[in-house]
């Protein structure tokens, strides 16, 4: 194991040429007041907007790309990975230098081969492990934080020196730099997003969902699982001392708590779910979807995000921090400057439109958003409940309602997807496929496969298209399961009002 520290760098390397930062967002301003600090001559290239104002008022000179890319002999790339591909072949690759470096914080373009490099220059990796606000702090504090450096194309043989002269330039090289490949760095970076942390978050909401079914005040689950802040604060001491020692900070009985119960939680399916989603990322599957996703202007995105802001753990956390007077920091207006500059990117950098945000629903009260989640557990129905031949006949009618309906049949224009509801007690199975402006639907298997397979029990159907549980709670508390493409199924959210309204004509 090898980490490369501050006497493994030499600064004079890269002290008499010129630094170009394309791109003056969090990481852009950390890096480029570390660099100006250690001593480096440093330029900003950003179009004309506020970003290109902070950097003004910061004391840098900033010109355009095209102005940067002509007089510098580093180029840093600190704009989203979504732009670089579009910036690079329009803006930078006509005025680059022979023999200058080309430096990437993020290995995705290159591992993923989302763009073609010249052949006459150095391209090397300096990815930061750190968000843009600590970059700056721990370089000002004397910390330093942990970086991934790694060379491409060495041209001019001196590649990974000036990888380690830049690490030091920004503050890495105090914590300690680790070398690995364009490719490691997109995997494992993507692997974290996808996998990890997805599967952390569903245990975490599990136990939220658990413990507000047997009854305990919301605001005590929430305060004790993670918003207290003990959760953040036991991570970075896991950072500092490591898994096994961290546990030393605690009580006794936690230690023997947690050491004597964790072999109730080993979960191998968790670890196929992982592999799975590794192997998506690795053979560049992931990458071509969301290629295809942000061609067409990255709208499920919009819509995922749409419905997670709609789950009542979203409302509950708003309730909590304003009732704690600290009330949710509002992040829609940077997302709308990413969304701006990555989906919307055209020929004139100057010339980059906004696009709408998700829209954030309001207007829930505290106790409503308790009852919304208890009744995930009471699958009770206004009047009596189904029987099994009510419950067919009921079906069978909103099934024919669905095949004519004006909205849905709107949504088959835009959508091709084939779900099949696997109903348990009684054993029952219906599908809905949807395509070329057309619905069609019935009782059994369908002939086609099925993109969706959802599976549930017959109250809990009945309870969600009556608009008494939450599907997508339903969804994260294990209640309902399902198989196939998790962005259809989120599509399908889409037209679940109008599911809802179906089935409560069929059932009155």
């Amino acid at each position: 194991m090898h980490i490369f520290r501050d006497e493994d760098a030499n600064l004079e390397l890269v002290q008499n040429k010129k630094i170009g930062i394309i791109g003056y967002g969090n990481q852009g301003r950390a890096q480029a007041l570390n660099l100006r600090d250690s001593g480096m001559d440093v330029l900003i290239g950003n179009r004309s907007d506020t970003y290109s104002q902070k950097a003004l008022e910061d004391g840098f000179f900033c010109l355009s790309i095209k102005e940067v890319v002509k007089r510098v002999h580093i180029i840093m790339l600190l704009i989203p990975d979504e732009v670089i591909p579009n910036v690079f072949d329009q803006i930078i690759l006509p005025g680059i230098r022979d023999k200058c470096t080309l430096v990437f914080a993020s290995g995705y373009n290159i591992a993923f081969k989302q763009m073609v490099l010249p052949n006459n220059i150095d391209v090397i990796l300096l990815a930061p492990r750190m968000i843009g606000v600590g970059v700056r702090e721990n370089f000002l504090n004397g910390r330093g934080y942990p970086s991934f450096i790694g060379v491409e194309q060495d041209v001019t043989g001196n590649a990974r020196q000036i990888a380690l002269a830049l690490a030091k330039g920004i503050g890495s090289t105090t914590f300690g730099a680790v070398e690995v490949t364009f490719q490691q760095e997109a995997e494992l970076d993507l692997f974290t997003e996808q996998c990890f942390g997805p599967a952390f978050g569903n245990i975490l909401t599990s136990a939220v969902d658990l413990l507000l079914e047997r009854g305990y005040p919301p605001e005590a689950v929430l305060l004790e699982l993670y918003m207290s802040g003990e959760l953040a604060y036991t991570f970075q001491k896991i950072a500092e001392m490591g898994i096994v020692e961290q546990s030393s900070l605690h009580s006794l009985t936690s230690q023997y708590g947690s050491l004597s119960r964790g072999m109730r939680f080993l979960a191998p399916e968790i670890r196929e779910r992982m592999l799975e989603g590794l192997n998506e990322i690795c053979s560049g599957e992931f990458a071509r979807e969301w290629r295809a996703e942000q061609d067409k202007g990255a709208s499920s995105l919009t819509m995922m995000k749409e419905i997670a802001r709609s789950l009542p753990l979203h409302k509950l956390e708003s309730e909590l921090l304003e009732a704690t007077g600290k009330p949710r920091p509002s992040v829609h207006d940077s997302e709308k400057n990413v969304q701006a500059e990555t989906i919307s990117f055209n020929r004139d950098i100057d010339t980059v439109d906004s696009q709408k945000n998700g829209k954030f629903l309001a207007g829930w009260s505290f106790q409503g958003l308790v009852k919304d989640f208890l009744n995930l557990h009471a699958y009770r129905n206004k009047g009596k409940g189904l029987e099994g031949k009510e419950y067919q006949v009921v079906l069978q009618r909103f099934l024919n309602k669905c095949e004519s309906d004006k909205n849905l049949i709107q949504f088959a224009a835009e959508t091709k997807i084939c779900i099949v509801y696997q109903i348990e007690h009684p054993q029952l199975i219906f599908f809905m496929q949807f395509g070329d402006r057309k619905i069609k639907t019935g009782f059994g298997e369908p002939q086609t496969e099925a993109d969706i397979r959802i599976i549930m029990q017959a109250d809990l159907l009945d309870s969600i298209f009556t608009r008494q549980t939450n599907a997508m709670r339903a969804a994260i508390s294990g209640k309902m399961r399902f198989h196939g493409d998790t962005r259809l199924a989120m599509r399908v959210q889409k037209i679940q009002e109008d599911l809802c309204r179906i089935y409560i004509e069929s059932r009155n």
